[in-house]
C-alpha cells in the first residue's frame, strides 16, 4: 500500500490555524474593524487649522537657530513680549516631517496620532458587546469631528486616552502601568499646554476614591488608592518642570483660561452654539450618555468622570475632544452592561458557530472596506485638495499681490486667523510682520481688545489705527470693516479677490 500523497490528508496545525482564523473573521471582527477603518477618513484631513502655519514657522526657526524663541518675531506691535512657547517639541517635529517628507505626511502622522486615541478607547471597552463598541465609537467620531485634524491639540487627545486607559486599569485592579505616568507627563509638557488636563483627570479619580474611602472606610482598596493617585500626582507635578521653561510654565495653562479677551475673541474658547449644525451631533452623545445614566447606574468614577468632561465642553468648542476621551467608554460601558443585564434576566444566548463562507465574506468586505477608506483619505490630503482648502481659507493671491507690491507700506493690519499664515509667508522679510497671529497668550489681552475694536468697528477704531501706524489692511472681503473701509475717503482699495481684500492709507502711497 502506498503512502498517502502530503495533500491528501490536513494536518491537526492546520487545521487548528484555519479554525482559529476562522473564530477571528468573526461578526465582531466585521463591525469593530469597519469602524475602526472607516473613522480614518474623519480623522485624517487637509489642514485647516489657522495657527498651523505659524507653528511650522517657529518650528523651522528653532531648527535653523538652535534655541527656542524668547520674545515674539512676527510682529511690530508686541515684539517685546516674552515668548513662551509651550508646544516647541511639537513645532520642531511639525517642522522637520513637513521639510522631509511633506505636508500629505504630517496630516496623516496627526490623523494617526488621533486614531491611536480611540484604539485606547476601545482597548478600555474591548470586553462589552461589540455592536455597542461599535455603535459607541463611530458616535463619539463623529461627536468630534469639528475639532479633528492636523494640530497640536490632538496630542492632549491622545494622551488623555492613554492616561484614562491606564486610570481604568488601575482603579479595576488590572494593571499598574499608571505608576509610568509622571514619565508620560514629563513628555506631555515638552508638546503642548494641555499637559494641566492630565491633572484634572487624575483629580478625577482621587476626589472619586476618597469619596468612596468615607463611605466604605473598611475596604483598604480605597485609602491605597487615594495615597497611590496623590503620590502619582505630586511626582507629576514635579514632572512638568522638565522642561526649558522650568517653573514658568506652571501658571501659563491658568493664563490662558483666566483672560477674558482670549475667551471671547477666539471661537474655539467659547461655549458650543447648538444652532450650529456641525455640534449637533456632538450635542446628540450627550444626550446619549445622560440617557444612559438613566438605564444603569454610574459607578461614582464613572459620573465624576463624565461631568467633569461635559463642564470643560460646555466652556469651550476646543473641549469637545476631551469630552469625547473622557464620556465614550464610560457611554459605552453603561450601554454594553445594561443589556448584558437585560439579556441575562431574559437567558438570551447568541453563541454563533464560526462559519467559513461568513469568514470569507468578512475578510472580502474589510478589504473592500480598507481600499474605499485609503482613496476617500488619499483624496482628503491630496496636495490638489489642501491647495484648493488654503485658496478658500487664506489669503494666498492676496500674499502674492503684496509681494509683489511692496511700496504699499510696512504696516499691516490682518485678520486674526490669517496672522498665522502670513507670517509664515513672509517671515524673515522686517517690511512684512503682521498686526497680530494666533498665539492670544503672547499678544496679550491690550492688543487682542485693541484688534477687537477695530474688527467691530468701535468708536476708537480709526485711533487704533492711528497709534499703531498701520500702513494697509488685509481683511476678508464683504466684512463690516471692509465695507465701512469702502466709505472712507482717507483708505484706497488696491486690490479684491473673492476672499480678501486690501486698502492702503492714501497718505502712505503719497
Amino acid at each position: 500500500m502506498q503512502d498517502a500523497s502530503p495533500a491528501t490528508y490536513r494536518t491537526p496545525s492546520v487545521v487548528a490555524d484555519g479554525l482559529r482564523l476562522t473564530e477571528r473573521l468573526s461578526a465582531r471582527t466585521l463591525l469593530l474593524g469597519g469602524v475602526l477603518t472607516v473613522i480614518l477618513v474623519l480623522l485624517i484631513g487637509v489642514e485647516q487649522d489657522p495657527d498651523f502655519w505659524w507653528h511650522l514657522r517657529i518650528g523651522r526657526w528653532m531648527v535653523e537657530h538652535g534655541r527656542l524663541p524668547s520674545q515674539d518675531l512676527f510682529t511690530y506691535t508686541v515684539s517685546s513680549h516674552v515668548w513662551t512657547d509651550h508646544e516647541y517639541l511639537t513645532e520642531i517635529l511639525m517642522w522637520l516631517t513637513y521639510s522631509t517628507i511633506g505636508l500629505t505626511a504630517l496630516c496623516i502622522a496627526f490623523g494617526l496620532l488621533t486614531w491611536a486615541g480611540f484604539w485606547l478607547i476601545y482597548m478600555q471597552v474591548r470586553r462589552q458587546p461589540f455592536v455597542f463598541i461599535g455603535v459607541g465609537l463611530a458616535i463619539a467620531a463623529v461627536a468630534g469631528s469639528p475639532i479633528w485634524g492636523p494640530r497640536a491639540q490632538m496630542i492632549t487627545f491622545a494622551l488623555s486616552c492613554l492616561e484614562l486607559y491606564w486610570l481604568q486599569g488601575y482603579l479595576a485592579g488590572r494593571s499598574r502601568a499608571l505608576n509610568l505616568f509622571p514619565l508620560v507627563m514629563v513628555l506631555w509638557a515638552n508638546l503642548h499646554g494641555g499637559w494641566v488636563i492630565g491633572f484634572v483627570w487624575l483629580g478625577v479619580a482621587l476626589v472619586a476614591e476618597l469619596m468612596s474611602w468615607a463611605w466604605d472606610q473598611d475596604n483598604p482598596a480605597h485609602r491605597m488608592h487615594v495615597r497611590r493617585l496623590a503620590v502619582i500626582g505630586l511626582a507629576s507635578a514635579v514632572a512638568v518642570a522638565a522642561t526649558p521653561h522650568f517653573l514658568s510654565l506652571y501658571p501659563y495653562p491658568f493664563q490662558t483660561q483666566g483672560s477674558e479677551a482670549q475667551q471671547r475673541l477666539i471661537v474655539e474658547w467659547a461655549s458650543p452654539n447648538f444652532h450650529d449644525l456641525f455640534l449637533r451631533p456632538f450635542e446628540a452623545m450627550v444626550f446619549l450618555v445622560i440617557a444612559g445614566f438613566a438605564l444603569r447606574r454610574p459607578t461614582l468614577y464613572q459620573f465624576l468622570l463624565t461631568a467633569a468632561a461635559l463642564f470643560l465642553a460646555l466652556q469651550s468648542v476646543r473641549n469637545v475632544a476631551l469630552f469625547v476621551a473622557a464620556a465614550t467608554p464610560v457611554m459605552i460601558t453603561t450601554y454594553g452592561e445594561w443589556w448584558k443585564e437585560f439579556a441575562a434576566a431574559r437567558k438570551w444566548t447568541y453563541d454563533l458557530p464560526p462559519r467559513r463562507l461568513f469568514a470569507v465574506i468578512t475578510a472580502v468586505v474589510l478589504i473592500f472596506i480598507a481600499l474605499i477608506t485609503t482613496l476617500r483619505v488619499a483624496n482628503n490630503v491630496s496636495p490638489a485638495h489642501q491647495q484648493s482648502m488654503d485658496a478658500e481659507s487664506y489669503p494666498v493671491a492676496a500674499a502674492d499681490w503684496l509681494a509683489a507690491h511692496p511700496d504699499v507700506g510696512t504696516r499691516m493690519y490682518n485678520q486674526y486667523g490669517w496672522g498665522g499664515y502670513l507670517a509664515n509667508r513672509f517671515y524673515p522679510d522686517q517690511n512684512r510682520r503682521v498686526f497680530i497671529f494666533g498665539e492670544a497668550a503672547l499678544m496679550g489681552d491690550q492688543l487682542l481688545n485693541e484688534y477687537q475694536d477695530v474688527q467691530t468697528l468701535r468708536p476708537d477704531w480709526k485711533q487704533v489705527l492711528d497709534r499703531y501706524g498701520v500702513d494697509y489692511i488685509v481683511y476678508n472681503k464683504d466684512a463690516a470693516l471692509s465695507n465701512v473701509l469702502a466709505t472712507q475717503p482717507e483708505w484706497t482699495l488696491v486690490y479684491q479677490d473673492r476672499v480678501a481684500v486690501i486698502y492702503v492709507r492714501k497718505s502712505s502711497r503719497s
